[in-house]
């Protein structure tokens, strides 16, 4: 499994450390570590939430992408791609365009992957035409 990595530690803008309990809706962008446990929502517009073995999420969450090492309960709305490693543990329906999971994984919910599940696209402006055809020359 191809894993996005989050070792480096100037890519992590914010962490929830071990031992730390957050409650109610956490709004954050860039990329977020939750090594200890969070309890009501989490959004962000295009950051990154990464649960490592010692987190754990009872939340919703709505982001850009979610990489889940540890344990999450709640429902998954994701913009860009949800990767579940081995040690990754779901309950809830889970929302992406797309979805990496690894051998081992617990997954218990529903998932909805695709154009569906995908964010919608502007508006161009740009009418709907008919599709081209091929020009009849007069005899």
């Amino acid at each position: 499994m191809k894993a996005f990595k989050v070792n480096d530690e100037e890519s992590i803008q914010g962490k929830i450390a071990r031992r730390v309990e957050v409650s109610g809706e956490v709004r954050f962008a860039g990329v977020l570590q939750v090594e200890g446990k969070v309890t009501g929502k989490l959004i962000s517009e295009t950051g990154t939430l990464v649960i490592e073995q010692t987190g754990e999420v009872n939340a919703d969450v709505e982001v850009g992408v979610c990489l889940i090492r540890g344990a999450l309960h709640g429902n998954l709305d994701i913009r860009s791609r949800v990767e579940v490693s081995k040690t990754g543990r779901i309950q809830g329906d889970i929302k992406t365009p797309v979805l990496i999971v690894e051998e081992g994984a617990l997954l218990k919910g529903a998932v909805l992957m695709g154009d569906e599940s995908a964010p919608p696209r502007k508006e161009t402006g740009v009418e709907q035409a008919e599709p081209l055809r091929k020009s009849q020359i007069a005899p």
